[in-house]
């Protein structure tokens, strides 16, 4: 019988918890403590124990910093990529990939330079993938492309049948692959990601004792080490310091020997309201393996723990991976105003206001409250121009709830019950880049949908982190622009149910357009049709020569789409730049999310999520030279539902130019736009800002020689001494 020493309420409902949740990871519901690990029964994959929490007095004193002899890069997918003569080069020995299995079938391949002894760490994560079906298929495959060294089909835990793979041994010099696929060639990946690691020279050694927190052993800075459990009671612990908004990538092998013995383990991280998180499944086929991902909400010291999973113990190799957190161009808006959650049925709302006008290009929100059933919570994010994005609903949680949400987080928000100082993503029928390209002034708006009587709380505060949108710098050229206000820009559209056309949206959730009163839409009073396949198509458009400067496509856009489900593409979308005349072609965008409406609090409530309207770039320095189109296609297919579609707006295209180089004396005041310069020595200067003639704020700056800047309208060399700025353009974004 399992001890528990909680009270027995919370035991019965943590009980509820590993046995009934089922968006859990799979062999992924144990919370550890950091003394015993009980062995869960081998009867079921999703059987698990939640054990005692234990207490602060075993803390240790913490170290004060990570050096890791590498930190992780993030990188996106880049197609096409799905034999060995086109794999994309990860570039480094510790990367994190976001890629999609798309079309079904899709394989798609990495590869990496690695040297004689080097060992491989990498796992797949799927639980984010919009199709709900998450079963991979990775492999390590040899320099000839066609041997493979390793492949692994369920070790995995986030996700189901996700795949791990730890301590590959490569044979010799030379260039390797990562291949990534699903198990069925009729099912999508809608995203993956596959987190590596290449580890090169020999791991640390274990330093005994090592079994609790008052002896773990610092990480080494090597971040791998090599050590040993002596018996089904043994536990290893390794005490590491992460920042607020790190994700760990924690990879176990255990048979680094590659002998063809194996023993079955966990790995863990904690503690997260003292509890430990682990990544464990009943496999024991040889090489046996666990991945681990975890993005932390603040920072500190945490424990890595090494455990049995059942009566097995033995040798193990331990790597770990850092990808720091982001926190460029950030600003954060909070609203601390307790509200009470009373008994439901009922709906409460809180707002914040956020007084600047920054343009999104990533948004997180933090959401700390207390509920004696967090299950009974549905929860919704609605921005100043009104449109939806539902955050979680009926996620079974221990309260309180202390959690961030961001879609760049290792796993989604339901993987564990514990929602306290972890950052998740939303689950996976959500996207917070909903609000992408958005401005974001104005009321923010959290609503709490409580489904039924007999449990209340309290929501203590909640914010939202918005990373701006970088502008582009530099004297903007209009190549080509059009509002669609006057004309139709020249833009023509065809294909089968082609229902673009021109006027003033009136189809809820899209019935505003971006600017005047015109835009494009697919049906301007109603959904989109079954088995619609069309394009909306722009003029030909030359882009001229750039020398150094640069071009950028921009749109602005909002949609509500139905999701792809498995095999299925309920609706599909995706914006291309093509070459008249030849078959080079580029997707700058493209729509691989989940369904776009959801049901909220008792009695139900149909939500119709969408996007907001918001402003999307990109770079098309590739075409100078050439003449182009722009191509905004639109697919669906048979199934239900049909949404209000996509609608398109103030289309421009346009080149960035700065001068080679900037003089001015005390009298000359810089009448450009935004350009970012690289000052040829230290230099004192003012930054006057006009209005009505008035000069607001002025101040004497200090400029670092060859630091970047970015002058202002009306910036003007310091008049005292007769300084004189000269600077070397640094180039236009």
């Amino acid at each position: 019988m399992k001890k528990c020493l909680l009270s027995s309420l919370l035991c019965v409902f943590v009980t509820h918890i590993t046995l009934a949740k089922i968006g859990m990871p799979r062999d992924n519901t144990q919370v550890l403590r950091h003394q015993k690990f009980l062995q869960p029964t081998k009867s079921t994959k999703k059987t698990a124990s939640f054990l005692t929490p234990f207490s602060q007095q075993h803390f240790s004193s913490p170290p004060t910093s990570l050096a890791l002899t590498s930190t992780m890069v993030l990188k996106d997918e880049i197609e096409p990529n799905n034999d060995v003569v086109t794999a994309m080069p990860l570039g480094g020995n510790d990367i994190k990939i976001k890629g999609f299995v798309n079309p079904s079938g899709d394989i798609d391949y990495y590869s990496f330079t690695a040297n004689a002894g080097d060992k491989v760490y990498a796992a797949t994560q799927t639980a984010f993938s919009a199709s709900g079906s998450t079963d991979t298929i990775l492999d390590v495959v040899a320099s000839d492309g066609f041997q493979v060294l390793e492949t692994d089909d369920n070790d995995g835990s986030f996700g189901v049948n996700s795949s791990s793979i730890a301590g590959t041994v490569i044979p010799g010099n030379g260039t390797y692959y990562l291949r990534v696929k699903h198990l069925s060639n009729s099912i999508k990946l809608l995203p993956y990601y596959v987190y590596f690691r290449l580890q090169s020279g020999l791991p640390g050694a274990e330093i005994e004792p090592n079994n609790s927190t008052s002896t773990a052993n610092v990480f080494p800075n090597s971040a791998w080490v090599s050590g040993a459990l002596s018996s089904n009671q043994d536990s290893d612990y390794y005490s590491i310091a992460l920042n607020a908004g790190d994700t760990i990538f924690i990879s176990l092998d255990f048979n680094p020997e590659r002998d063809g013995t194996t023993w079955n383990g966990q790995v863990a991280l904690g503690e997260f309201s003292q509890f430990y998180l682990p990544a464990g499944d009943p496999n024991t086929q040889s090489p046996n393996s666990e991945g681990l991902f975890l993005t932390v909400k603040t920072s500190g010291t945490y424990y890595i723990v090494v455990a049995p999973d059942g009566n097995t113990f033995g040798t193990y190799e331990l790597s770990a991976s850092v990808l720091p957190a982001n926190n460029a161009n950030l600003s954060s808006y909070t609203n601390t105003t307790a509200k009470a959650i009373p008994s439901g049925p009922t709906v409460i709302t809180s707002t914040i206001n956020i007084p600047v006008n920054k343009r999104i290009e990533s948004l997180k929100i933090s959401i700390n409250l207390f509920h004696s059933n967090i299950e009974d919570l549905d929860v919704r994010l609605t921005s100043p121009s009104g449109n939806t994005v539902i955050l979680f609903t009926d996620i079974v949680a221990l309260s309180p709830m202390d959690i961030k949400l961001d879609d760049a987080a290792a796993i989604p928000v339901g993987s564990f019950p514990i929602v306290n100082n972890i950052v998740y993503q939303p689950p996976k029928e959500s996207r917070l880049e909903w609000f992408k390209g958005q401005l974001a002034q104005g009321n923010w708006t959290l609503t709490i949908d409580v489904d039924s009587p007999g449990s209340t709380g309290q929501l203590n505060s909640w914010s939202i982190e918005i990373e701006e949108q970088l502008n582009i710098l530099g004297t903007l050229t209009s190549i080509y622009t059009n509002d669609f206000e006057t004309s139709d820009g020249g833009f023509i559209h065809s294909g089968a149910q082609d229902e673009w056309e021109r006027g003033t949206p009136t189809m809820a959730p899209i019935n505003t357009v971006n600017s005047g009163t015109r835009c494009w839409k697919t049906d301007l009073d109603n959904t989109y049709n079954f088995n619609t396949n069309c394009d909306l198509i722009s003029p030909n458009i030359y882009i001229p020569d750039l020398g150094v400067n640069n071009a950028y496509l921009t749109w602005n856009q909002k949609y509500q789409f139905a999701g792809t489900d498995g095999a299925n593409t309920n609706a599909y979308a995706y914006v291309e730049i093509q070459e008249i005349g030849t078959a080079n072609r580029r997707k700058v965008w493209e729509w691989l999310g989940p369904k776009m409406i959801g049901s909220v609090g008792s009695p139900s409530t149909t939500i119709n999520e969408s996007a907001g309207w918001g402003l999307f770039r990109t770079n098309i320095n590739e075409f100078a030279n050439k003449t182009i189109r722009v191509i905004f296609h639109f697919e669906s297919d048979a199934s239900s539902p049909l949404l209000a579609g996509w609608a398109i707006d103030d289309v421009n295209i346009f080149k960035t130019f700065c001068p080679n180089s900037l003089t001015l004396t005390d009298t000359d005041n810089y009448s450009g736009v935004y350009s970012r310069v690289v000052a040829s020595e230290s230099i004192t200067a003012r930054n006057e800002v006009t209005t009505n003639n008035i000069i607001q704020n002025p101040s004497n700056l200090t400029y670092q020689a060859t630091k970047a800047i970015v002058l202002l309208p009306n910036f003007k060399a310091d008049a005292s001494g007769g300084t004189v700025f000269m600077a070397q353009i640094g180039g236009c974004n």
